[in-house]
């Protein structure tokens, strides 16, 4: 939340935060236990769900340049990490069909932030950025039947390393504390892809093999533009309790060639001869849109001492719409998700528990599947009357030491 924070954390999510940094910190979150599932479903098959991962893990240490200047920090953040796995089997009208695809795709930032005082109830702060983007997908495909065979695989990757500046405010009034944080788009250094699959299908007297590769292919994934407005309050009725509320708004792009048009060739054997026919594939695509995504934090300090601690109770929501627009690579998924935790703080150590659960859609949906229509389990199964549904739990152990 950008309207009131402090410690490591701030560098990533609102560096004017480290202007009330009192003592160097350290801080990490990782997640222990991280279950999910991903669910499908097609008009003639039968979906088979698999594990996947979504972690968003945060580690940074924090310092002081002196009593009056503020702090600085240096982060390590992945705001995303997703990690997929996916069996489709489908009877076919004379045999069976079977479609395996596992893909990944993870940001990661690394900043140098620093905060400070710009008057008693006003700061600001500026961090610089390096994003990693990283993606990866592999998939596999093997049908038979009385006539015909088919067995193919298909692989994709690609990494992007780009810089991002990072702005942000925080002021006070009364019993209120806003923030602000811009985060500029992603100033592109570096982007390389590869592409590479074969197929062979054959029904006894034709033979198909098809080939693409294209090692050094472009590789892009734009980063646009990022605004979070946040408001705190301390309700002066409820003493210990705060709550928040943020809106995080990410503008659109134009449209980008995530990879750009590779080789295919494709050979065909048959009693008459041999024959070999060179293409090239067109480009994939992504068209990002604006998205606003409300985000509603509560926090209580419990008025006694527990085991000699201060206790804090967490609960938290949030929507993530889509900023998919169109893809030929990545499928349109909106989530909702809610959190709840525990802190126990004594002394400089401060230890968080929380519990998240993630879904697709609404509560409503999350019940059945979400409509994903031209989704694309993989490159041989492209259903438009595919339909999905994710469902993520996770529990998260944090700690912060000041010393």
């Amino acid at each position: 939340m950008v309207a009131r924070i402090d410690g490591p954390s701030a560098g990533f999510i609102n560096p004017a935060g480290l202007a009330g940094l009192a003592h160097p910190s350290v801080s990490g979150t990782v997640n222990v236990v991280d279950y999910t599932r991903v669910a499908a479903r097609t008009a003639t098959g039968t979906a088979y769900a698999d594990d996947i991962q979504l972690k968003a893990n945060l580690v940074g240490f924090a310092n002081i340049l002196d009593e009056d200047s503020g702090g600085w920090a240096l982060t390590l953040a992945s705001p995303t990490g997703w990690s997929s796995g996916l069996k489709v089997r489908t009877d076919t009208a004379n045999g069976t069909r079977s479609d395996d695809g596992r893909s990944s795709l993870e940001l990661t930032c690394l900043g140098l932030a620093w905060g400070g005082h710009v008057s008693p109830h006003c700061s600001l702060g500026v961090a610089f950025e390096g994003w990693l983007v990283d993606y990866r997908l592999d998939t596999g495909t093997s049908a038979s039947d009385t006539t015909s065979v088919l067995t193919a695989t298909y692989t994709e990757s690609g990494r992007q390393m780009a810089l991002r500046l990072a702005i942000g405010s925080q002021w006070d009034v009364g019993d209120w504390h806003f923030g602000a944080m811009l985060r500029t788009p992603g100033l592109r250094l570096q982007g390389q892809g590869s592409i590479s699959g074969s197929s062979t299908s054959s029904d006894g007297t034709t033979t198909v093999h098809d080939q693409v590769s294209d090692e050094g292919t472009g590789f892009i994934v734009p980063l646009p533009w990022q605004l979070v407005l946040g408001a705190s309050w301390f309700p002066p009725t409820i003493p210990g309790l705060e709550i928040e509320t943020d809106l995080a708004v990410h503008t659109g792009s134009g449209n980008a060639e995530v990879f750009a048009a590779a080789h295919r060739s494709q050979t065909t054997v048959t009693s008459v001869g041999i024959s070999t026919v060179d293409t090239i594939l067109p480009s994939r695509d992504l068209d990002l849109q604006p998205v606003f995504n409300p985000r509603l934090g509560l926090r209580y300090r419990f008025p006694n001492l527990f085991l000699e601690r201060i206790v804090f109770a967490h609960l938290g929501g949030y929507i993530e719409h889509t900023p998919v627009e169109r893809s030929d690579v990545f499928s349109r998924l909106d989530l909702l998700g809610g959190t709840t935790g525990l802190s126990f703080e004594k002394g400089p150590m401060l230890v968080t528990i929380a519990l998240a659960y993630v879904t697709s859609g609404t509560l409503q949906d999350a019940i059945g599947f979400v409509s994903s229509p031209a989704s694309g389990l993989s490159p041989e199964l492209d259903d438009p009357d595919a339909t999905y549904a994710f469902r993520t739990f996770s529990l998260s152990l944090g700690s912060s030491y000041r010393f």
